[in-house]
């Protein structure tokens, strides 16, 4: 449906900054800052969708940001060898501060008020045990029931968060953080020494989550003829018969081929730490220096070099699930290069 009154948002910016040269040799950049956004174009979320979904878009969101960037670089030299360190930083949050969606059964279930982006789901409590069941299949009086259909042992449970005896969306809230980081950080050098030069950066973010359904295909065995990851073999399983009992150790719910709405749903469950440190660079080169040209200004020179782009990743997402933390969420997956060669300079 057209919007004859849609318009530009708009944006109330304060900033506060500091450029200082310290020493002689440090060169600090520092800023802090708040944005208000109003009048943000967006979908009215506040019809419920079993009433028909709302494709209508208004100037209708809220969102407050703020934050503050710092970077710092120091050159030196003792002698024949000279050096450069550098290092940025930078915490940025926001806040939606409207978005006019369905009022909540709860506070703690709405979007409202938390950072854009953050994950609202299930808050995940073990897995399901032999114990919790009666012989008939049904659950022990005293535990609640979810709404997504039969469970089984070794499925994922949930806490009750409203304590009504049906676990549903009601039970839902923050988990996680959002999957933008609030960290991004970078640092590097670089030295020279007779002919040698050698440069380096390191880039990382911290304070973001990842919902590993998000790679589906990657998590979930064996459902609808799926293929299976290494991320099962922590399957819970119990079968005593075959002295086989993984309760104690389990890291992935109980292995099925059938549709399971209860285990696959947005939970703390599969919500996993984002953060990642990579060498984004290293580079390590020589020049030969030539004979001075009239000119006491020009060098006629030759440098060879060798440089590797991403060389290494420290990640727990990578190590344990085998998923780049950066491109997760689309984009080119980072490849690694070897590259040499040669500078003439004349």
């Amino acid at each position: 449906i057209s919007n004859p009154d849609a318009h530009a948002e708009k944006s109330t910016k304060y900033n506060l900054g500091v450029d200082a040269s310290l020493l002689g040799n440090l060169t600090v950049m520092a800023d802090v800052y708040m944005d208000k956004r109003t009048d943000i174009l967006t979908l009215d979320n506040s019809l419920m969708e079993y009433y028909g979904k709302n494709y209508y878009f208004s100037n209708i969101g809220k969102m407050t940001s703020k934050g503050f960037e710092a970077s710092a670089v120091w050159n030196g030299r003792t002698g024949a060898f000279s050096y450069a360190l550098n290092g940025m930083v930078s915490y940025n949050t926001n806040n939606i501060d409207y978005m006019a969606e369905v009022a909540p059964a709860h506070d703690y279930n709405a979007k409202t008020g938390r950072p854009f982006g953050t994950f609202i789901g299930l808050v995940a409590d073990g897995f399901y045990d032999v114990t919790d069941f009666n012989s008939d299949g049904s659950l022990v009086n005293g535990i609640s029931t979810p709404a997504f259909g039969a469970v089984q042992p070794g499925d994922v449970k949930y806490q009750d968060l409203d304590n009504n005896g049906i676990i549903d969306q009601n039970d839902v809230t923050a988990i996680g953080k959002s999957i933008y980081p609030e960290w991004t950080y970078g640092f590097g050098g670089s030295a020279e020494f007779k002919g040698f030069d050698l440069n380096i950066m390191f880039q990382g973010i911290a304070g973001a989550s990842v919902n590993l359904l998000d790679n589906w295909n990657q998590t979930v065995a064996f459902v609808d003829n799926r293929n299976v990851f290494p991320i099962a073999e922590g399957a819970w399983a119990y079968y005593p018969d075959q002295n086989i009992d993984t309760r104690s150790t389990a890291t992935y719910p109980r292995l099925t081929t059938q549709s399971n709405d209860n285990n696959y749903r947005t939970s703390s469950f599969w919500i996993k730490n984002r953060d990642y440190l990579k060498v984004r660079n290293i580079e390590v080169g020589y020049t030969f220096l030539g004979s001075k040209s009239l000119n006491p200004d020009d060098k006629n020179n030759l440098r060879v070099y060798v440089n590797v782009i991403n060389p290494f990743t420290w990640s727990k997402l990578l190590d344990d699930y085998d998923m780049d933390p950066e491109n997760i969420y689309g984009g080119y997956p980072s490849v690694k290069s070897v590259n040499a060669g040669i500078t003439l300079t004349f």
